[in-house]
């Protein structure tokens, strides 16, 4: 039994909030409440209030600001039965001022000039609406203030900074990223380190979510580092983690590259590092320089036999499957 002015405990909160705005309503406009020919009617509006409420009060389910606010008005229209929309912006103001805007107007008082039940319960509705949707958009708002402050920090800083969702998607990239990686869909050297990157991302972005989904908060990778030869370039990429540019706290990836120029190996480091005798350093910047057996056996002036043994030599003692990388090797960026 329920005792006047309580709410059961078995109750949760969205149904207790659902409730007491009812009551509210009730309360405050006498004439809305259901007679028994209507408990139908008030039972699908009770549902459709629920579930108004839960998508107002819940902006960070949705994956961009856009998404929740095309749900938001289409819950509103659906409790109340009028077409909420995105507002038109006036001039000196953001969208989410021109929505806050609206939602002033929706919660004045209902004017004693509305005629008719329908009409002053759906305003009622309305009204009692417009806190949580408010809440919502405050919630959105602060978010894109500390994006924008973490995006001027991040522009600002020499080191290329790169930023991932928690899907691993690329949402943010500092002008010294994209000066180094071009942006993505660009070819040239720097798409070998974007896609590393990117994997790193996808990486840690999962193991998150496996850790969030195990109740293992403790266990998350906080750092992941890789290392990419690419240019004539040794790139250092680390992964972090960091909930400062997500909805809800939700975990995102942040990839700082920082790089050091590589020297290509020396015809001495060659011989000490892989064991080429003289000969075949000669024949690996042959091949690495694009010839085939038969220039190289010109070049050489030995037979196409010979010059085809000793490029099968080299590439053996490099360690490469095909002569395609043997100038990655030269020049060491081979990892």
């Amino acid at each position: 039994m329920r005792v006047a002015g309580t709410v059961p405990a078995i109750l949760t909160q969205s149904e207790a909030f659902v409730l007491a705005t009812r009551d509210d309503v009730y309360q405050n406009y006498p004439s809305t409440a259901p007679t028994r020919y209507e408990n139908l009617e008030a039972a699908q509006s009770l549902a459709s209030l629920e579930r108004a409420l839960h998508t107002l009060l819940s902006p960070f389910d949705y994956s961009s600001a856009g998404d929740w606010l095309h749900a938001a008005f289409g819950a509103m229209s659906e409790v109340t039965g009028a077409d909420f929309h995105m507002p038109t912006v006036m001039a000196g103001e953001t969208a989410w001022d021109a929505i806050e805007r609206v939602l002033d107007r929706y919660a004045s008082p209902v004017g004693a000039d509305i005629a008719g039940t329908g009409e002053v319960r759906r305003a009622a509705m309305a009204r009692v609406l417009v806190p949580p949707f408010k809440a919502g958009v405050s919630e959105w708002r602060r978010l894109a203030v500390r994006r924008s402050e973490l995006t001027a920090l991040l522009d600002a800083l020499p080191e290329a900074v790169l930023i991932y969702d928690g899907a691993g998607a690329l949402v943010h990239a500092n002008p010294r990223a994209a000066e180094l990686f071009g942006m993505p869909g660009a070819a040239g050297a720097g798409s070998q380190v974007r896609t590393e990157a990117q994997r790193l991302a996808w990486t840690m972005a999962a193991a998150a979510q496996r850790s969030i989904a195990d109740n293992a908060d403790g266990q998350r990778t906080s750092e992941v580092q890789r290392e990419v030869r690419a240019d004539g370039r040794l790139y250092r990429l680390r992964g972090m983690l960091t909930s400062g540019w997500m909805p809800g706290g939700e975990a995102g990836v942040l990839v700082t590259a920082a790089f050091e120029l590589v020297n290509p190996l020396t015809d001495i480091e060659l011989r000490s590092r892989y064991g080429l005798s003289a000969r075949e350093v000669e024949v690996a910047r042959l091949v690495a320089s694009g010839l085939s057996n038969n220039e190289v056996a010109e070049k050489l002036g030995v037979s196409y036999f010979t010059a085809r043994n000793h490029v099968e030599r080299v590439l053996a003692k490099l360690g490469v499957g095909n002569r395609s990388r043997v100038g990655a090797v030269l020049r060491n960026e081979a990892a």
